[in-house]
């Protein structure tokens, strides 16, 4: 009878440190198209838990280093945005125009870009056209429910900074309270909050997905992320150990490459550049800089049997 009291306490205990919770997911959403006669490419953020918008966009001609923020709202299907961009002579931020577009069929923004908010100028009046690059009228998981399956986190040695966060037992992706995914290949060590992100991370046009997993007690690079990537033959989700293994990084969708920078804090500092061949990602070019070394070194590889070679080295004066 005490060995059945005892089992049935600690199995108590053990499930009350169990719970679900339902996530915040946010998708990273990319369009391309025009406003007036001008190519845009432009990138939105997205979620399920709020109306609220963020993002950027530039026009082709100026290259994507200059980036013009975006804030506002999508309601029903009406997205509102305000640009800005900063002023270096009066050190702040200004706005610098609005948007008014309709979300339409999940793959299509159309409207307008003007100048001021309140004239209706039509010289001032430029209209917007943009197409999603993600096919989500076939695949849209932001209309699901993710659901976490959560403990406090407690292992051996656990710093207090470390115990504030959850390790992450399974991931369940609902759809009408009816599970179509389970995803459970988590470590205990990877720290979580309530998140979920969403990005197409090998350019297929499904968003995959990414779970931001937390390091409190480093000092730099104190997050990463656990991928899966969305597979068309299995219409499952498989574990990236290869995007594991390189952490954080930011995916290109117009030029299909992913980038992986480093630094040491001393002045030695690398971008590497990776592409999707076969499923497989592989490293095309890498460039780097030293401490107390004028030169930029780069290194580029080819493709052969699968693998990255490295194909020619050279450096160029900084």
């Amino acid at each position: 009878m005490l060995k059945r009291t005892l089992l049935l306490l600690f199995t108590t205990i053990i499930y009350s440190q169990t719970f679900a919770q339902k996530a915040k997911v946010t998708a990273k959403l990319n369009f391309t198209g025009t406003i007036g006669n001008y190519p845009i490419e432009m990138s939105l953020q997205l979620n399920n838990y709020s109306d609220s918008v963020s993002g950027t966009y530039y026009y082709i001609k100026s290259g994507k280093e200059n980036y013009i923020y975006l804030s506002g709202t999508l309601k029903d299907g009406d997205l509102v945005l305000t640009e800005s961009t900063y002023n270096v002579k009066k050190r702040k931020f200004e706005d610098t125009g609005y948007f008014r577009l309709a979300y339409v069929g999940q793959t299509i923004l159309n409207g307008s870009w003007q100048k001021d908010r309140k004239t209706a100028d039509p010289a001032k009046t430029l209209t917007t056209k943009l197409k999603s690059r993600e096919l989500l009228d076939s695949f849209n998981p932001l209309g699901f429910d993710f659901i976490m399956s959560k403990n406090k986190a407690n292992y051996e040695n656990i710093t207090e900074n470390a115990a504030r966060y959850f390790t992450l037992l399974s991931l369940r992706i609902n759809v009408n309270k009816s599970s179509r995914w389970i995803l459970s290949d988590f470590d205990k060590y990877d720290l979580v909050k309530d998140e979920v992100e969403l990005e197409d991370v090998n350019f297929d046009g499904y968003l995959d997905i990414k779970v931001p997993i937390y390091f409190p007690d480093m000092a730099k690079n104190d997050y990463s992320y656990v991928y899966f990537i969305h597979d068309t033959k299995t219409k499952g989700f498989r574990k990236s150990e290869r995007l594991n293994e390189l952490g954080v990084v930011s995916f290109d969708p117009v030029k299909k490459e992913v980038e992986k920078m480093d630094a040491d804090g001393s002045g030695n500092e690398g971008t590497a550049y990776y592409k999707w061949f076969n499923g497989k990602l592989l490293i095309t070019k890498e460039i780097r800089v030293y401490e107390d070394d004028t030169y930029v070194h780069y290194d580029e590889y080819k493709i052969e049997n699968g693998k990255s070679v490295k194909a020619k080295s050279y450096k160029k004066k900084g």
